[in-house]
């Protein structure tokens, strides 16, 4: 398992070998406001409208590949124990891959951005988006959902959730720099009546809105009609959950479909693939499991995708697997995303660390 774990753990996301400004020009269609359904809560309609406007800012610096200018619209809780750069200035400035790598460093009940916001609004951006409907939670949280599709076809929704505090309390953006897209958003969204520090022009102090989490979901449910195989608008995580399903009700062959070509080729056929499963104990444990929970879902790269799983087999012993997935980028498979590797973890602190998990898990399910 010491392979699977980078000694960098900025590398997981695959962010340090990427530039903010080598975003593709295709297919990239404007984010609007136009929600299919919208409430605004009962005389709350300016908080709204001041927390969408914070949600805009975001994702326009998405779409310009502004990650570092993303930081100062984290909400303060999502930059705990993250180091400051100092500038020569005086400034002091939080780099987003470091806010990241601390995220990372927490319990996956801590991330503030789950694997679909990774993938869609970090390692890309999405080329068409559609608001599907807005909720004021209360006069201090608002909630949007939207549906985003990625430029190889996957399509998922997105939910954002926005925190208001008091001007005194939050963080005030870092000037942007001149000539930058996020100097354009910020001089651009900011209303006529605000100043910078959170101030109308009346003297009345406003609400700094600023994002608190984002949690994504698959557009479409695999529900009774289970997949056949990989597809473009499958996203990674569906087809671990496919792949578990059809050896839960121990459909070998449907399960060796989940496979990479890659793999498919190392294996040989399935009559091979069925044997290899018979054979080992702990991979024979994935045939007819009683339950099996996702315990860390995580982004090696923008064309990798990693995922712990705890499975308790039909005797009661419980197995962890690490599955390891790749997309294609090419031919008739683009945006495929399969199976290149299954791996069982015997690293007990890893392990540790999965229980940990799992309890924390059943903990927030107790408190819901």
């Amino acid at each position: 398992m010491r392979s699977l774990v980078p000694k960098h753990r900025g590398s997981q996301l695959g962010l340090r070998g990427l530039s903010s400004t080598a975003a593709r020009p295709m297919r990239r269609s404007a984010v609007t406001a136009k929600a299919l359904y919208h409430n605004l809560g009962p005389k709350e309609s300016g908080r709204a409208k001041a927390a969408q406007q914070s949600l805009q800012r975001v994702l326009e610096l998405v779409q310009h590949g502004e990650r570092d200018a993303l930081v100062d619209y984290f909400a303060t809780s999502n930059l705990t124990d993250t180091p400051t750069l100092k500038l020569a200035s005086g400034c002091e400035v939080m780099v987003f891959e470091d806010v990241m790598e601390r995220m990372l460093l927490r319990s996956p009940s801590r991330h503030f951005l789950d694997s679909y916001a990774i993938r869609h609004l970090i390692l890309s951006s999405p080329v068409n988006t559609q608001v599907l409907s807005g909720l004021m939670l209360g006069p201090n949280k608002y909630v949007q959902r939207m549906s985003v599709t990625s430029s190889l076809g996957e399509s998922c929704i997105l939910t954002f959730t926005m925190a208001a505090a008091e001007p005194s309390s939050a963080p005030q953006p870092s000037p942007a720099e001149p000539g930058t897209a996020a100097a354009t958003i910020a001089a651009a969204s900011l209303p006529a009546n605000e100043t910078p520090d959170g101030v109308g022009s009346g003297g009345v102090s406003e609400p700094v809105w600023r994002l608190k989490g984002v949690r994504g979901e698959p557009q479409f449910g695999i529900g009774a009609t289970q997949p056949t195989g990989p597809s473009p608008e499958l996203s990674p995580e569906q087809i671990v959950e496919a792949h578990l399903a059809a050896l839960q009700r121990k459909d070998v062959p449907a399960a060796f479909q989940f496979l990479s070509p890659g793999s498919k080729n190392i294996i040989g056929d399935v009559k091979k693939f069925t044997e290899n499963v018979a054979k080992h104990r702990r991979y024979g444990s994935l045939l007819g499991h009683i339950a099996a929970t996702s315990v860390r879902r995580c982004m090696a790269r923008p064309t990798t995708y990693m995922e712990i799983v705890s499975v308790t087999s039909a005797s009661g012993t419980r197995f962890v697997f690490c599955y390891i997935l790749s997309q294609e980028t090419q031919g008739s498979a683009a945006g495929c995303w399969s199976i290149d590797f299954i791996k069982v973890v015997d690293d007990p602190r890893l392990v540790a660390a999965v229980d940990t998990s799992c309890a924390a898990q059943r903990k927030q399910l107790d408190d819901e």
